[in-house]
């Protein structure tokens, strides 16, 4: 929710930059934010070993947890507290612009924004998450640039989560919301139904907003709920749909669909296939086969017909082309909208979650071999057998 206080556009904002953020700080300033698996709890190797954290927040029992310091926390309200600081340092100014440490992320921003930008057009298909959720943006944005705020994003799914947070900017605080301190998956629909009555209410004519909680933002009207949702996430509460068609919601999801938990056992149906075959006992043990893994799904799930069966919009994408003309008929259509977005299943990857690898101990070469896999700023190419960090 407090995404975009500080805009992604601004020059401040180093969430490009976010592993050189984090192993380069001295001090850390958390405003509210806990020292849990999203910020890696903390602890090196991802953060500087002397690192100091300075926490502020309302709830007493999150002071000191994990890597942090109960002397340097404080307990109260940010709204008050903030105030409060700005007072005691009225004569104190820090110029960025003469920092060393200022420098080093500039640098690290403008090298991992290049990789995403390559990532962001690669032509190869099946697509892979950057290409498929770039073309989704790159859509999204000429029709309603972010400096508006007319979007709100929900998004779930390891790979789906985490990539379009980097892929999707934000300029306002309250128009974006994903699994969050609990990395709970099956949350997303429910989120986007809230959104759309918090911002939209029920039967809003279009261009109208019944509560106008969006003056918090500085746009009022009407906002666009669009869902990110990875295919396993998705599957959660998939009958939301449902929901969204009898409220009349035009509400626009997204369904990455790539065959499983953070990626897929085959990009082809034949292969697939026999491994089904494999796992029910009736294919050739010759080949000695071991079968879908537990965290695959089926192959083809046609997710769109959900949307079809309530009386909504159901489309297939399988290239970024067909994913521009989906979003824009989605946009468009004024009822809730399914696009089935199909990408590569990343066959071969071994399942393992960023935050566990993260503990391992330095010089193991766990650390330094998950960090050749991505970009700084976190952004993985899972379509390619990439690792994640959420459940």
């Amino acid at each position: 929710m407090g995404k975009g206080i500080i805009p992604d556009s601004h020059p401040l904002n180093t969430a490009s930059a976010r592993s050189t953020a984090l192993r380069e700080a001295d001090i850390v300033l958390l405003l509210g934010a806990r020292l849990n698996w999203i910020l890696h709890f903390g602890a090196p190797p991802k953060w500087n070993p002397s690192a100091k954290f300075i926490q502020i927040d309302i709830a007493a029992d999150e002071l000191g947890k994990n890597a942090a310091d109960p002397a340097l926390a404080i307990h109260g309200d940010i709204a008050t507290v903030i105030p409060q600081l700005q007072a005691h340092l009225s004569t104190w100014s820090y110029k960025p612009e003469s920092s060393p440490y200022t420098s080093r992320l500039l640098a690290a921003k403008e090298k991992n924004l290049a990789t995403a930008a390559k990532k962001a057009t690669d032509p190869s298909l099946p697509m892979t998450h950057s290409s498929a959720l770039s073309a989704i943006e790159r859509t999204l944005h000429s029709i309603s640039p972010p400096e508006d705020g007319r979007i709100v994003y929900v998004s779930e799914g390891a790979n789906t989560m985490d990539i379009s947070r980097s892929i999707s900017p934000v300029s306002h605080p309250r128009l974006r919301l994903d699994a969050g301190t609990h990395a709970t998956m099956g949350v997303g629909l429910g989120y986007a139904i809230a959104a759309h009555v918090a911002y939209n209410g029920i039967g809003a004519a279009p261009g109208e907003a019944t509560i106008n909680v969006s003056e918090a933002v500085g746009k009022p009207g009407k906002k666009k709920i669009v869902c990110l949702e990875g295919d396993s996430a998705f599957g959660f509460s998939a009958m939301e749909v449902e929901t969204m068609a009898r409220y009349g919601m035009d509400i626009l999801i997204f369904v990455i669909n790539n065959g499983g938990v953070y990626h897929g056992d085959a990009n082809d149906e034949a292969r697939w296939k026999e491994l089904q075959d494999a796992t029910l006992g009736s294919g050739d043990s010759s080949k000695g086969e071991k079968g879908l893994r537990s965290t695959s799904l089926s192959f083809g799930t046609r997710y769109e017909d959900l949307a079809t069966m309530v009386g909504g919009l159901g489309l297939v994408a399988r290239t970024p082309k067909e994913v521009e003309e989906a979003t824009k008929k989605g946009w468009e259509c004024g009822k809730v909208c399914v696009v089935n977005v199909v990408v590569g299943k990343g066959e071969g990857g071994k399942l393992e979650f960023g935050w566990q690898a993260s503990s391992e101990p330095k010089g193991s070469g766990v650390d330094e071999k998950n960090e050749s896999r991505r970009n700084e700023d976190g952004m993985r190419e899972k379509g390619k057998g990439g690792r994640g960090s959420k459940l």
